[in-house]
C-alpha cells in the first residue's frame, strides 16, 4: 500500500495483490486487463492488469502512504481486490516478507483515522492477524470499496508457496471456481460459505430438536455411538504372481467422499421414529440402523477387496450399498424420519462445481502448485463444513450428529459404489487408504492405466495423485510383503513416490 500512483518504480517483495478490476485512482483508471485464462508468466508480476507482485515496501511506508493518499482524493481501493502478504523468493532462497514476520493485531491500531480496519485473528495465533480489512471512512467516490490484507502464513491454509507466482495463482484460482475470494481462516470460512449456501432451507430443519437422536435412549447406546468417530478406511492386499510382474504402481486420490456424499441425501427433518424391530426399513427413508451383517460369498470380503462392514450401525444408503454387494444384512433396530430434506446440496454442488471445473479443465489452471493448493482448499472447506453438523451449538457448531453420521456412513456408500465400477471393468485396487486408490499396471499413463476413473465424462471426483507412477521396484514388492498396516503401507509409498520424484 505505497503511494500507488508511483507504483511502478516501487517495487515490494513478497506482496502479492490480486483485483478484480482497476485501482479507482487515476493513476490505474484506464488499465487493460491480461486475458484470465492466459497461464501466468512473469508479466503479471508488474503492478498493473488483473494481477501482479509488486517489490521495494515495507509496513512502515505504509501508514504515511495511506494519509497521504486519502489527503491526495486518491485512495487505494480496489475493486473486489485482496492483497497478500506471504512468501517470496529472494534469488536461490525463500524467505518470509518482513511484513509476513513481525506485524501484528496490535500494529493495526495505528493505520490513519481516515481508514477503518477491522482485524481478523488467526485461529492458532491469537496475536497474528489472519486477515486485516481496510475501507474509507467517508468521502470515497466509490462507497462500499474495501481491501483486504490476507497473512498464508498465519491463516492456516497450509498452502505451499515457493514464490510470489504461486500465491498470486492461487488466490486466483480460487477466485475463478469459487466466485469469492477466500481471506480468511478456515474456521471462519467454512461456516460462513456452510450458512450461507443452507439459508434457502426452512429454518427449523437446520436446528436441532429436543426429539433429535442425541437426546434419546435407545436399547444399544446409539448416541454415544453417533459422536465417536470412525476410522477411514484403511485395506491391502498381496500382490498376485501377475501383479508382481507389471512395471507401475499408480495412485488416485478423491475429492472428499463425503461431499460426494452431501449432494445427494436427503436428511432427515423432525423427530425420528424408534423402530425397536427395524421393520420400518424400507431402503428409501433416511435412517440409521443396527444390523447384523456377513459377506456370504461377497467378493468384498476384506480378502479379495475391502469390506464394508465397520460397527453394527449403518445409514440407509450403506444398508443398501452391502446389500447390492452380496452382503446378507439383518435390521436389528432403527430410527427413521418420515420427512427429509436436501439441507446441503446446494453447498455439495458448488464445491463440487468448483473442483470439477478446476481439474477437468487444465488449460485453464496451468500453475502446478496453485493448481494443488486450489483443490486443497476445496477439500478443507468440505471437511470443516461436515465437521460442524457434529459439533455443539454452544461452540458454534450445528448440534446434528444424526446427519454426521448419515453423511459419513452415505460417503462409505460412495466409495463402494466406485469399487464396483472398477471391478466390473476388471480393474481391482491391491491399496486402499482413506480417499485414496492404488492400482498396478503396465500402462505408463495414470490417465488410461485405470479406464474411466479420471477421464469419465462426468467427473467422478478422482484425480491423479501423481504424474509419474511409481516404479513397481524390488523395494515396492517388499513394502507390499513386510508392512502389514495399510496406513502405514500408504505413507510408506509416499515416501518412495518422494525419493524417486523429489
Amino acid at each position: 500500500m505505497d503511494d500507488l500512483s508511483d507504483s511502478r518504480r516501487r517495487k515490494i517483495p513478497g506482496i502479492v495483490c490480486r483485483r478484480a478490476c482497476s485501482y479507482t485512482h487515476r493513476a490505474y483508471e484506464q488499465q487493460k486487463q491480461p486475458d484470465p485464462h492466459h497461464e501466468l508468466t512473469d508479466d503479471h508480476r508488474r503492478p498493473h492488469g488483473n494481477g501482479g507482485a509488486v517489490r521495494g515496501w515495507s509496513w512502515r511506508q505504509a501508514r504515511p502512504a495511506l494519509a497521504a493518499a486519502s489527503r491526495r482524493g486518491e485512495r487505494p481501493e480496489p475493486t473486489g481486490g485482496v492483497l497478500v502478504a506471504g512468501r517470496a523468493e529472494r534469488g536461490l532462497g525463500v524467505a518470509s516478507h518482513p511484513l509476513s514476520r513481525t506485524v501484528t493485531c496490535a500494529s493495526w491500531k495505528q493505520v490513519p483515522r481516515h481508514w477503518t480496519t477491522v482485524v481478523h485473528p488467526a485461529p492458532h495465533h491469537l496475536t497474528r492477524p489472519s486477515c486485516v480489512l481496510l475501507w474509507p471512512r467517508e468521502g470515497s467516490r466509490r462507497p462500499g470499496r474495501r481491501l483486504a490484507l490476507v497473512f498464508p502464513e498465519h491463516n492456516g491454509w497450509g498452502w505451499v508457496l515457493p514464490d510470489a507466482k504461486s500465491l498470486l495463482a492461487t488466490v486466483t484460482y480460487l477466485d475463478q471456481v469459487l466466485g469469492r475470494s477466500v481471506a480468511d481462516a478456515p474456521e471462519l470460512v467454512a461456516p460462513q460459505l456452510l450458512t450461507e449456501l443452507t439459508a434457502d432451507q426452512p429454518t427449523t430443519s437446520l436446528r436441532s430438536s429436543p426429539g433429535a437422536l442425541s437426546h434419546l435412549p435407545t436399547s444399544a447406546g446409539m448416541p454415544r455411538m453417533l459422536l465417536q468417530s470412525p476410522r477411514e478406511l484403511a485395506w491391502m492386499r498381496p500382490l498376485t504372481l501377475v501383479e508382481q510382474r507389471q512395471r507401475y504402481l499408480h495412485n488416485y486420490t478423491h475429492l472428499s467422499l463425503v461431499l460426494e456424499a452431501a449432494a445427494g441425501v436427503a436428511l432427515g427433518v423432525g423427530v425420528p421414529q424408534h423402530s425397536p424391530t427395524g421393520r420400518v426399513y424400507d431402503g428409501r427413508r433416511p435412517g440409521l440402523w443396527r444390523v447384523e451383517a456377513e459377506p456370504a460369498g461377497s467378493l468384498f470380503d476384506g480378502r479379495c477387496l475391502p469390506s464394508c462392514l465397520e460397527g453394527e450401525w449403518m445409514s440407509t444408503p450403506q444398508v443398501q450399498c452391502c446389500r447390492n454387494i452380496g452382503y446378507q444384512v439383518h435390521i436389528r433396530e432403527g430410527y427413521a424420519w418420515s420427512e427429509a430434506h436436501p439441507v446441503l446440496q446446494r453447498w455439495a454442488t458448488m464445491l463440487w462445481q468448483a473442483a470439477e471445473r478446476l481439474h477437468t479443465r487444465p488449460q485453464l489452471f496451468r500453475h502446478g502448485q496453485a493448481h494443488a493448493n486450489a483443490s486443497s482448499t476445496i477439500t478443507k472447506l468440505a471437511e470443516l463444513g461436515v465437521a460442524l453438523l457434529a459439533e455443539g451449538q454452544a461452540v458454534g457448531g450445528w448440534g446434528r450428529p444424526e446427519w454426521w453420521a448419515s453423511l459419513v456412513g452415505s460417503s462409505r456408500a460412495a466409495l463402494f459404489g466406485h469399487l464396483v465400477r472398477l471391478v466390473r471393468k476388471g480393474t481391482m485396487p491391491v491399496l486402499v487408504a482413506g480417499d485414496a486408490l492404488w492400482m498396478v499396471s503396465n500402462d505408463p499413463d495414470p490417465l488410461t492405466a485405470v479406464p474411466g476413473l479420471v477421464t469419465a465424462r462426468d467427473w467422478q471426483g478422482y484425480t491423479v495423485g501423481s504424474v509419474d507412477p511409481l516404479p513397481l521396484s524390488g523395494e515396492v514388492q517388499a513394502a507390499f510383503r513386510t508392512t502389514e498396516d495399510a496406513g502405514r503401507l500408504a505413507q510408506r509409498l509416499d515416501t518412495l513416490a518422494r525419493d524417486v520424484f523429489p
